[in-house]
């Protein structure tokens, strides 16, 4: 099957998330084909993993900012999407047992090598982190999961997946800039000592395009890059040790 490239304009979270739902629904009825689209956030919005409680945030905060919040489709913790360009991949009947972990690797080496392309040492985390005693399921960006993309240690794409049926979604946030840092002041922590230290470890944790090249990259250079990176590395991500990944 051919991959679907799309770039889309921005949105409300609510609409962006609605989509990405209703694009997993028509995989799960292998009504479209694979699928693959970038777009940003009409506004600063913070998105919550498909099971993560809402009152991981303190509204209060979140009301008198002004800041809208989503649930989305997919697991993982909460992001605040505001300087970043997100991606969301579908792919319908994916029967390979290895078939999501593949799809982690796919996405993972597809951006690693378009960020390398516009100037970033970015890298692939092959193996994940382990959690820490801080609580770091608040915010996506204080642990780097496996396949993953970073530079030096320094998380700069978050990335979560749900799978209906034998269809699956994986989309994530490609950070642009460092806004994301603002999700720190809006979680429901014990303490300010608390909110102190995970605000140092998602700084320390974290990274962003416009931080290692000290010069924002123009949206349609960003894009061009993905998608082509996306494109030439589609055909690998039929090979399993030798044996193509059944997409029926």
């Amino acid at each position: 099957m051919p991959l679907h490239v799309f770039q889309d304009p921005a949105s409300s979270g609510e609409e962006l998330m609605a989509r990405d739902s209703e694009l997993l629904d028509l995989a799960a009825r292998n009504l479209i084909e694979p699928t693959l689209r970038f777009y940003r956030w009409g506004v600063p919005t913070i998105s919550l993993g498909f099971h993560q409680r809402p009152d991981v945030l303190d509204m209060g905060r979140v009301t008198q900012a002004g800041i809208p919040w989503v649930r989305r489709p997919t697991g993982g913790a909460a992001v605040m999407h505001s300087e970043e360009l997100t991606y969301a991949i579908v792919v319908p009947a994916l029967h390979d047992v290895s078939g999501s972990a593949k799809v982690q690797e796919f996405v993972g080496k597809a951006i690693a090598l378009a960020l390398s392309r516009i100037g970033v040492e970015a890298t692939v985390e092959e193996r994940g982190e382990p959690l820490t005693a801080l609580p770091n399921r608040a915010s996506c960006f204080v642990r780097t999961s496996r396949w993953e993309v970073g530079v030096r240690g320094r998380k700069l794409v978050g990335s979560a997946q749900r799978k209906l049926g034998n269809a699956l979604l994986q989309h994530g946030s490609i950070l642009t800039g460092n806004d994301h840092l603002r999700l720190i002041e809006f979680l429901d922590l014990q303490n300010e000592g608390t909110r102190f230290l995970l605000r140092e470890r998602l700084t320390a944790k974290s990274t962003s395009i416009s931080t290692e090249l000290g010069h924002n990259v123009p949206d349609a250079d960003l894009r061009d890059a993905l998608a082509r990176s996306f494109e030439e590395l589609y055909s690998d991500f039929f090979l399993v040790s030798g044996e193509r990944v059944s997409l029926a």
